[in-house]
């Protein structure tokens, strides 16, 4: 049987040129076509021989080298002979070599010497060496270089001299890619033993590179052997792909490219330097891997090198190296002397892996004894193989060939007696669940140690981008049902979307192992929403939008625009939606507001994104026709105060009876009802009934009250419903608020007064400046105003003159004795040049005038604006107004995001005809400004909203604008009691962007005007109103309740009166939520209540 020899990872057979004559050429021919039958395993595994012919003389050579270029080109011509043959007068010692991979291998190396230095003798006995074994030397390479000549298909290609097209025999794990660089993504990887069909053969970034075409098209390629590499089967040199310099030739050392991805086939000591007594840092496990810079020889070792997660250069321990030695190839034992000793039992040994052969064992085409033995493999031989059987009372380990035939290998006899069960195997499974845009679940099941304590479920996951940077290692909770579980969120991952990693390790033996690998996905985020219709009634229904998601963008306002389907769209409302404590947004819908209609309704929903109005979702909802069948009625408790509480009652129905007085039985919980009131409640004109409940009349009581309805039906009183209502316990109270600090002193306003049940019998204020202590200290007494506050006035004059902080006090007197409530600081400036320093410029579009810092544009009714002057909002102004805006929101403030900014000239002269055309000139102009003169037109103006959409009337909110808005570059333009300079009554929601100087002017407690001493007050006589068109008459038909979006220009006033001052005003477009309609003084009235507690009402017609 001829002997064959399988090598680590790579085969050589090397076939040394030798002195032939011409019967040496006759017999060489004769042998190829006779020996052709005899290589029946050339493509299953690779055949070398240890003998080595060696060329005497270049002529000799050609010789040697003509009949395999013969053999191997079957008649080509001559020329073509000389070509192959061209190089071998330059390198005597050149040998031909061919590569492939095969699932067998052997440590064993062919002969290293170096032929330079071997005499004619040396090749005389060599050769009689080679030719006593078992025929190896020219016969059996004749044979192989026929049987691959005679291949229609072509050959197996090696990388030492790969043909342009052909088929490859992969010889260790590679990365595949999409480009024919180092530093590309691996797509996948091959193993051992994989071939493939290639076309083009690349040499690209260091490396000859293969390269075909996948089924899908796309353009693979595969690294198969560094440009640089020397000569050799790779076990010497630096592992850098270049040969060592004059070091002493070794053997054991791994064939792999100088950087790259290493997979550990055992467990492998981590080091900080390449030194072989080192003691280790860590430890990596079989199946582990790392991506590697650097491969190098020290210390009689083979290392590669990377850098680590913690800037830490570490060195893993990959091989061992031994000197080359010239081994003289023994003889192959024959059939008579191999000894086959029995074994007791089978060998313990993993479902797959690679096996050292350690002695002789027999290869078969069946797991059956008495099958034919197709060769023999030698002790230290290795075999990688996928499967482990027993069969015919013998254990084997079993594999395909490169033909595509399964061998198999018998490694132990075994006595039925002792059979003993297969070993578990160290199993787990990877199952993703849940994958969302925000993350994913990772489940590991099937969770074995092989007979091991899993002492631990580790779980590294990261995504794809930016490599290894979000690298994760999970510990994975055992669950009650035994599996294991991770949770993932891709917040722990720089939010990333798109392909995740996820690996699997167990602890066992202290040691961390690699089981198996699987990949999730995170989709990217999207805009989402969700319409719930709840509470649907005969009176209308509430919308709850949730799952509410800009898929990565600020969700700026959402916005339910609702209408029902009778009549088309002539009821359509834009709903705003209000935030909820659960993230979710809620909108109630009244069919009053709609008409009335019953039926169908449509309900959209948009998200404000980017300032632009996006259409998400829609849905339905139906309002049933009223039946009147059943008896209702609804219980509503109002203005909750520590003096008493509202109680309206609404949805009254006698189910078809007529409802002849409504009862509202009161008391409080204290002393059971001795307190007891029935009240008769009034009829309301929006059809509603109310009750106003005094604690006087309940003993005083505060705490928790009893509220149960009753209606007359025919004669009897019938319960209805019930509920509960809150008196809360009277406090002492009291607020002190600055105004108008000048350099002449300021003013002090109390609001909020209440005694917790006492009489204030008096107000004082103390105040006194901060030089020299108490020198100027005056107890003032507080006047009440018409509005319920008290008021004092404070003249530096009284306080020797003094500039800078004065302390405010406040006391009551109760019960005849001065009490302390609370205190706070004003500020008197010092008088500035810069207050009288103006001189106006006009540069024909607007006046202005130098300040400290830059021009400031002056507009009053004194100074206007060119009619062609259209700036649109300023963005320095505009991103300033935006910070004020959303700090005073997240302090909790009433206050909205819609605000009124830039106007036109042309959109203020139609809201100033409006507003003429309805309360006259006179009213109009002090809050309206004529076309030309409004500062809106100039971009630096903005007017502030509350939670409700009106205009900001919210005193805390008002004050802290008053004391803050200076630090973001503005000014409150027009203050209480600057009317006469500014010509414009006081308005909390308007203010003025004019930069660095806002501080001064705030500091000074001046108008703009009176800052700059420029005239401003009323309009010059010269001055003409824009021209009015009559306003429509008639009152407009309303529900009596509802929403109400206005098409003008609106005044809010206290009163329902013509002449009542205006305090605000609502501009087209803005929207308010009211709860009654009414007509007086020859109008018609919106009323509603302000968060707190004020009615207002607002000029509709």
């Amino acid at each position: 049987m001829k002997r064959e020899k399988f090598l680590h990872e790579q085969q050589r057979f090397s076939i040394r040129k030798y002195s032939f004559g011409a019967a040496s050429v006759l017999l060489g021919a004769s042998l190829v076509f006779a020996g052709q039958a005899l290589a029946d395993e050339h493509h299953e595994v690779a055949t070398t021989s240890d003998a080595t012919l060696r060329a005497t003389s270049d002529s000799d050579a050609v010789t040697a080298a003509d009949v395999f270029s013969g053999v191997a080109t079957n008649g080509v011509a001559s020329s073509e002979k000389a070509s192959e043959t061209s190089t071998t007068s330059q390198t005597a010692s050149e040998t031909a070599t061919s590569e492939a991979t095969s699932e067998v291998s052997a440590s064993q190396t062919a002969d290293k010497a170096s032929e330079s230095a071997v005499t004619p003798s040396s090749v005389a006995n060599r050769t009689d060496l080679a030719e006593k074994d078992a025929n190896l030397d020219v016969s059996s390479m004749v044979r192989a270089a026929v049987n691959t000549s005679l291949v229609s298909q072509p050959a197996t290609t090696t990388d030492s001299d790969l043909p342009s097209q052909g088929t490859y025999v992969y010889k260790e794990r590679t990365e595949i890619k999409n480009q024919p660089k180092v530093s590309a993504k691996a797509e996948f990887y091959v193993n051992p033993g994989d071939s493939v069909l290639y076309d083009q053969v690349v040499t690209a970034d260091g490396y000859q590179w293969i390269s075909y075409k996948s089924y899908s098209g796309v353009r693979r390629y595969a690294p198969v052997k560094p440009v640089a590499a020397g000569s050799g089967n790779g076990n010497s040199g630096n592992g850098d792909g270049k040969p060592s310099n004059g070091a002493q030739a070794t053997t054991g050392a791994l064939n792999i490219p100088a950087t790259g991805t290493f997979y550990f086939t055992r467990d492998t000591n981590i080091k900080k330097e390449p030194k072989a007594d080192l003691k280790p840092t860590f430890v990596f496990s079989k199946g582990d891997h790392v991506i590697y810079d650097k491969v190098l020889t020290a210390d009689n070792h083979q290392w590669i090198s990377y850098l680590g997660y913690d800037y830490v250069r570490y060195y893993a321990d990959i091989a061992t190296l031994t000197p080359a030695k010239a081994e003289t190839p023994a003889a192959k034992p024959t059939e008579t002397n191999q000894a086959k000793p029995e074994t007791s039992g089978a060998e313990k040994l993993p479902a797959s892996g690679t096996y050292d052969v350690t002695r002789s064992l027999n290869v078969k085409n069946e797991p059956k004894a008495s099958a034919e033995t197709l060769y023999t493999l030698e002790k230290g031989y290795k075999v990688n193989y996928d499967k482990v059987l027993t069969a015919d009372n013998h254990q084997w380990i079993s594999y395909i060939s490169y033909s595509g035939t399964r061998r198999y290998v018998d490694i132990a006899t075994l006595k039925t007696t002792e059979s003993k069960p297969q070993e578990n195997r160290v199993s787990g499974n990877l199952t993703i669940n849940n994958q969302t845009s925000n993350g994913f679940d990772v489940v590991v099941t099937n969770v074995s140690g092989g007979g091991k304590v899993v002492q631990e479920v580790r779980v590294p996951i990261w995504s794809d981008k930016d490599g290894q940077d979000d690298l994760t290692w999970y510990h994975a909770d055992k669950q009650s049902d035994g599996s294991y579980k991770v949770h993932v969120d891709k917040a722990s991952h720089k939010g990333d979307a798109g392909t995740y990693s996820v690996h699997l390790y167990y602890m066992l033996d202290g040691k961390r192992t690699y089981i198996t690998e699987t990949t999730a996905k995170v989709p990217e985020t999207q805009v989402t929403g969700k319409l719930t219709i709840t509470n649907q009634t005969s009176n209308g229904f509430d919308v709850v939008v949730t799952n509410v998601s800009g898929g990565g963008k600020e969700v700026q306002e959402v916005r339910v625009p609702i209408w029902s389907d009778k009549n088309g769209q002539d009821d359509l409302t834009w709903y705003h939606a209000d935030k909820q404590s659960d993230g979710s947004y809620k909108v109630h819908v009244d069919k009053a507001s709609h008409k009335g209609d019953a039926g169908t309704y449509s309900v959209h929903l948009y998200y404000m994104l980017d300032g632009k109005r996006t259409y998400i979702t829609e849905t339905k909802a139906t309002v049933p026709q009223s039946t009147e069948s059943h008896v209702t009625g609804k219980l509503t408790i109002d203005n909750q105060s520590s003096n008493g509480f509202d109680v309206v009652v609404t949805n009254v129905s006698g189910g078809g009876k007529t409802v002849q007085e409504v009862r509202v039985p009161i008391w409080s919980d204290k002393n059971g009802q001795d307190d007891l009131t029935w009240y008769h409640a009034d009829k309301q004109s929006d059809g509603s009934y109310k009750v106003h409940v005094d604690t006087a009349s309940h003993k005083g009581d505060a705490g928790s009250y009893s509220v149960h309805l009753y209606y007359m039906l025919d004669g009897k009183r019938t319960y209805i419903t019930e509920t509960t209502a809150t008196v809360p316990e009277s406090q002492v109270t009291g607020k002190l608020t600055i105004t108008n600090q000048t350099s002449n002193g300021f003013d002090v306003v109390v609001t909020n007064v209440s005694g917790g049940g006492k009489e204030v019998k008096e107000v004082r204020v103390p105040i006194w400046s901060d030089k020299n202590g108490q020198d100027d200290l005056t107890w003032y007494h507080a006047d009440k105003q018409s509005d319920g506050s008290y008021k004092v006035h404070v003249d530096k004059a009284s306080h020797k003159g003094d500039a800078g902080t004065y302390s405010v006090h406040l006391y009551y007197m109760l019960d005849g004795k001065r009490t302390y409530i609370t205190e706070t600081k004003a500020t008197v400036p010092q008088i500035t040049e810069t207050q009288v320093t103006g001189k106006l410029t006009n540069n024909g579009s607007y006046y202005s005038v130098r300040g400290k810092y830059d021009d400031i544009i002056i507009v009053n009714k004194k100074h206007g604006l060119s009619k062609d002057y259209n700036p649109g909002e300023n963005p320095t102004a505009k991103a300033a107004f935006v910070r004020l805006r959303d700090d005073m929101i997240n302090q909790g403030l009433n206050v909205g995001r819609s605000y009124s900014g830039f106007r036109s000239y042309d959109y203020q002269k139609t809201l100033y005809d409006n507003y003429v055309s309805r309360d006259g000139q006179a009213a109009a102009d002090r809050y309206s400004a004529r076309p030309g003169f409004s500062e809106h037109q100039t971009g630096l103006v903005f007017d502030l909203t509350d939670k409700s959409g009106n205009l900001l009337e919210d005193a805390r909110a008002s004050q802290w604008l008053k004391d803050n808005a200076h630090n973001y570059g503005f000014i409150v333009r027009f203050q209480a009691g600057k009317e006469a300079s500014t010509g414009y009554m006081p308005e909390a929601w308007h203010i003025r962007y004019v930069g660095k100087e806002a501080k001064d002017i705030h500091d000074s407690g001046l108008s703009l005007e009176e800052y700059f001493g420029i005239e401003g007050g009323d309009y010059a006589t010269s001055s003409k109103p824009a021209e009015s068109k009559p306003a429509p008459t008639g009152a407009i038909n309303l529900p009596a309740t509802g929403t109400y979006t206005f098409t003008g220009r609106a005044s809010i006033k206290a009163e329902a009166k013509v002449s009542s001052p205006e305090l605000a005003y609502y501009d087209k477009g803005m929207s308010v939520n009211y709860d009654k309609v009414l007509t007086a003084d020859g109008h018609t009235w919106l009323s509603y209540m302000t968060e707190s507690g004020a009615r207002r009402y607002v000029d509709i017609a």
